[in-house]
């Protein structure tokens, strides 16, 4: 069985195709799945989609980096008191604040500084929510590595997931070192011919560290990028193949040490 612990499956493109997006991960043996909200209005429809979808399905509501980063600082405290509003009335559901972190790769020329201190201000609201409601962090991560770490460290937060690893085994150890409850998270880049670092990224981590996403409706496999243009649950089980290769475990062993991460990550029933 395989968990796609990352997906939003309410994006337009999905959203209109819900019965053949659940029988398509029925058939790949894709049986359980987080929906991540970007937004207040977006974990909303993460939240409504899992109750949709039923008890094999939960969400994460929070705040992607770029979309607080044009925000007013003011506005972190109003927005931090929604969420918690939001997350607190759905314990049922909600498994993990995010998805949070620094994105400093769309940056607006110019206005660079103003929006990093902008996504630094709401990564950390959100991180210091999450050790309160004792839930993880899903982290998007780009072009701001050693930012994002030392975040983490400042605000203690030691139980999160690097969702759509992109970056090198140096930061891997790095977090790492930093606690033993960080997760890498393995998506359709994996798949991708030139992503070199994040494949030998997933041969040398320890197994009982990863997972697998996929995403959706973004990165879709390299085996099916020729046929679809969306992506979508069901195609976590590439992911997943492709991990098998690179790893010197039986399939069988991965596929089950995975799907052990993931349920004891969100803290879900196996």
């Amino acid at each position: 069985m395989i968990f796609d612990t990352h997906c939003h499956g309410y994006w337009n493109g999905l959203e209109q195709r819900q019965d053949e997006v659940r029988r398509n991960m029925r058939a790949q043996g894709v049986t359980r799945s987080v929906q991540i909200g970007t937004g207040l209005e977006m974990s909303r429809k993460a939240l409504s989609l899992s109750r949709d979808w039923g008890p094999e399905t939960w969400c994460a509501a929070g705040l992607h980096p770029t979309g607080c980063q044009d925000m007013p600082e003011s506005s972190v405290r109003q927005f931090t008191v929604q969420l918690e509003e939001l997350i607190q009335a759905n314990r049922d559901k909600v498994v993990a604040v995010g998805e949070t972190g620094l994105d400093y790769y769309h940056l607006t020329r110019g206005n660079e500084t103003k929006q990093k201190q902008t996504q630094r201000l709401f990564f950390a609201a959100q991180a210091v929510l999450a050790l309160r409601l004792d839930l993880p962090l899903v982290i998007h991560t780009r072009a701001a590595a050693a930012e994002t770490i030392a975040l983490l460290r400042e605000h203690g937060a030691r139980r999160a997931v690097i969702h759509c690893f992109s970056e090198n085994p140096d930061f891997a150890r790095a977090l790492m070192t930093w606690s033993d409850e960080i997760y890498f998270s393995v998506s359709g880049i994996l798949t991708y011919k030139k992503s070199l670092s994040v494949q030998e990224t997933a041969k040398v981590l320890p197994l009982e560290r990863i997972l697998v996403e996929t995403d959706a409706p973004f990165l879709v496999p390299q085996v099916l990028r020729d046929a679809h243009t969306l992506n979508e649950p069901a195609f976590a089980r590439h992911v997943m193949d492709f991990l098998v290769t690179l790893r010197r475990e039986p399939e069988h062993v991965v596929e089950e040490a995975v799907w052990e991460n993931s349920n004891r990550f969100f803290r879900v029933e196996n």
